[in-house]
């Protein structure tokens, strides 16, 4: 990766790259792979002796007592706590470490080479490595007490093996640039190359190809041969889509007005927070392209997170060609448990791409995604813990309902903002509720990280990964459920910026449909028929209402034109065609504005519910962006039109 990505990989964090296995096993605890790090708070407070030797150069001895204090409460060595709150720095550390251990130190101008075969062994031994031409064992500063240290090193020095201290962050530097490119390929080539038929680089498929053929043969014929049956056969075809999303969004209007939703949150055993002690390690990622201007409101929003800050890390996840952000991330103060990563320049460039390459360094038990400009309320990754330790194994992810801080900067944002508040408060619960398969938004992802990698995480070439992750996780046996915790984003405000969004999350949702319809009888055995009706309702009915929205409008137009919209039907064909035209359009507008109406309503915004009446002329864009996303899908099938974020102003709010 160079000097640079050398450079990026130590900001941050002191474990990274090494595996929990081998930290349980520098600090001399029995520990198996993947198992929750939670331990119980000793009878007696740490030696106080044991790191006086930070005392006087780095710290004084009430700061000391208090990372005592806190680390005690949390589980967790004094020196995490120091590090992660940013009072020591990992260099200062190591370097005061050293001296007390009497051993040599490495810093970022001395040569770590880890050699071959080495990635994930270090153990109580040290990870062998190469410096200057020579063999040792480099320890990491912060894989144990400095007690424990002193016995490794005295052991190793027994033997006769030379032994030098790292900070966590060099030796992840070292590792990083050693295993980046079996990472880099992993994250591109994983699913594709363990699960082929989940992936959308893979084609589609004979079945696929001939029932689009005989579709559009059937099409033809029929106009050929019986124009005004096939006309009539058609068009009650194309409403069932309408049909099956108007009943979705009227059971989801039911429920929200019932309560129901709230009856089934409320399920969840009402105990009292658990000790700090018992919170699992929390791995957050965010990806970022381009997003230099909203970088100190991200930091500012992921240092407010009311979770402790030795058992948080934080991975910032670049891209190689974005220098700006790189820039803009070097000139910032970075709390201790914050880490930043490069991705390789490697297409696809895609956000999943990003994520799949980060998650190999997260060391958390539980692993959330968040965007750019998001703002979480701050104990949304406690609720999320607290919902996960009452649930059952089967509990796969939790969705946070997301919601918009601008909604009154152009008309855009304020139908964003209706439509988030429908799609998250109302229909969402009722997908959780009726056991369906819930697509995922894109962001406020919570997941148990081993659940995450055993599904193949995200498919780095669908540009809705997030659906598509949230759709093979009911295939799997998961399910999803909607957490009542709110992240607040920022919807965009110009159409230039609407549209490209728009886009490509109508192309990430058809290529999704396309990936999970390439065996029908497999997708009903994995879901389920009901599950199944589910999928193809909410999925291929978004999709297809979209594209034939407009031709509605279109048959509305020349009919008036031909002086007949008022006059009856002269055959009963055309009398079919134009009841299914008026029902489909009457109805669908009818409920889809009342659950926008009841949603912002709830929110505490019935400023904006007169704005729903609008959601006809809003479909219409939509419509617009899907025709746009057909051509992208033939042509350019992973471009990612990137967002841009910034323009809003974000308020902090109470909900």
């Amino acid at each position: 990766m160079g000097d640079r990505g050398r450079a990026f990989s130590g900001n941050g964090h002191r474990r990274g790259a090494i595996p929990a296995r081998i930290l349980a096993r520098m600090r001399g605890t029995a520990q198996p792979a993947g198992a929750p790090r939670h331990r119980a708070p000793t009878d007696s407070p740490p030696n106080p002796h044991e790191y006086a030797f930070l005392i006087g150069p780095l710290i004084d001895a009430v700061t000391l007592r208090r990372a005592e204090v806190e680390a005690l409460d949390c589980g967790v060595a004094a020196h995490e706590v120091l590090l992660a709150a940013g009072w020591v720095s990992q260099d200062d550390y190591a370097t005061a470490l050293a001296r007390k251990l009497g051993v040599p130190v490495v810093s970022w101008d001395a040569e770590l080479d880890v050699g071959d075969a080495e990635h994930g062994r270090a153990a109580e031994i040290g990870l062998r490595a190469w410096r200057q031409g020579r063999p040792c064992r480099v320890l990491a500063a912060t894989a144990a007490m400095p007690d424990v240290l002193l016995g490794h090193v005295a052991a190793l020095q027994e033997r006769g093996i030379g032994v030098v201290l790292a900070p966590q962050r060099v030796i992840d530097a070292a590792l990083e640039a050693r295993f980046q490119p079996e990472r880099i390929d992993r994250a591109v080539r994983g699913l594709l190359d363990d699960r082929p038929e989940s992936s959308a680089r893979a084609p589609a498929t004979t079945s696929q190809v001939l029932a689009a053929a005989v579709s559009a043969g059937l099409v033809i014929g029929g106009f050929g041969v019986v124009p005004d049956a096939t006309y009539a056969a058609l068009t009650a075809l194309t409403a069932l889509p309408f049909l099956c999303v108007t009943l979705l969004r009227l059971v989801a209007l039911h429920q929200a007005m019932t309560g129901a939703q709230r009856r089934m949150r409320l399920q969840w055993p009402l105990t009292p927070p658990c000790p700090e002690w018992f919170l699992p390690v929390y791995t957050v990622l965010v990806p970022l392209m381009r997003e230099a201007n909203v970088l100190p409101h991200l930091v500012g929003s992921l240092r407010a997170l009311d979770y402790p800050a030795a058992k948080l890390e934080i991975f910032l996840v670049l891209e190689a060609a974005d220098a700006e952000t790189q820039a803009a991330v070097l000139a910032l103060e970075l709390p201790g448990n914050f880490r930043t990563l490069v991705v390789p320049d490697r297409a696809p460039h895609t956000k999943p791409k990003a994520l799949n390459y980060a998650l190999q360094f997260a060391r958390g038990d539980y692993v959330v995604v968040y965007d750019a400009e998001d703002r979480p309320q701050p104990d949304q990754l406690r609720r999320a813990w607290e919902v996960f330790r009452h649930a059952p194994a089967e509990l796969g992810c939790l969705q946070a309902q997301l919601n918009i801080y601008n909604p009154r900067q152009s008309w855009l944002t304020r139908q964003f903002t209706i439509e988030y508040s429908a799609l998250f408060d109302a229909i969402l619960p009722a997908l959780e509720q009726l056991r369906l398969p819930v697509p995922l938004g894109g962001t406020s992802n919570h997941f148990p990280r081993a659940t995450l990698i055993s599904v193949g995480a995200w498919d780095p070439y669908n540009v809705t990964e997030d659906a598509d992750l949230g759709i093979r996780l009911a295939r799997q046996g998961y399910r999803t459920g909607v957490l009542a915790s709110t992240t607040w984003e920022e919807a965009p405000a110009t159409f230039g910026v609407w549209i490209k969004q728009r886009t490509r999350w109508l192309k990430g949702w058809m290529q999704t449909y396309l990936v999970h319809t390439r065996d029908l009888g497999r997708l009903n055995r994995d879901l389920g028929w009901r599950a199944a009706i589910g999928f193809h309702v909410l999925m291929g009915g978004l999709i297809v209402s979209a594209l034939l929205h407009p031709l509605f409008y279109v048959l509305l137009l020349g009919h008036w034109l031909e002086g007949g919209l008022l006059t009856p039907a002269e055959t009963l064909a055309g009398q079919v065609v134009w009841t299914i035209v008026w029902v489909n359009l009457g109805i669908c507008y009818v409920v889809s504005i009342l659950v926008g109406v009841f949603s912002v309503w709830r929110r505490g915004r019935p400023g904006l519910a007169m704005f729903a009446l609008l959601t006809p002329l809003y479909w219409l864009l939509i419509s617009l962006a899907a025709y746009r996303a057909v051509y992208q899908l033939a042509r350019s099938p992973y471009l990612w039109e990137k967002t841009t974020h910034g323009a809003g102003r974000p308020r902090r709010r109470r909900r």
